[in-house]
């Protein structure tokens, strides 16, 4: 997988590798378990610095709605 994947074929590629994984057989089943593992991680670190940039580039999107008046 390469660093620069856009979010959607990142998505897209763990919706597929989901699938492989409900059909695939040993060894091959391992090595698109990895895959699959990498895949969300990635996955997650993307969604962790959308996260971040949000909450110190755009804090008042996170503030309590409670406490807007």
């Amino acid at each position: 997988m390469t660093p620069d994947m856009p979010a959607r074929r990142l998505e897209d590629r763990i919706r597929e590798l989901c699938l492989r994984m409900l059909y695939e057989q040993e060894p091959k089943w391992g090595f698109t378990a990895k895959e699959l593992q990498l895949a969300i991680v990635e996955h997650t670190r993307r969604v962790e610095n959308k996260v971040t940039g949000a909450v110190v580039i755009e804090p008042e999107v996170f503030r309590d709605r409670r406490q807007r008046a």
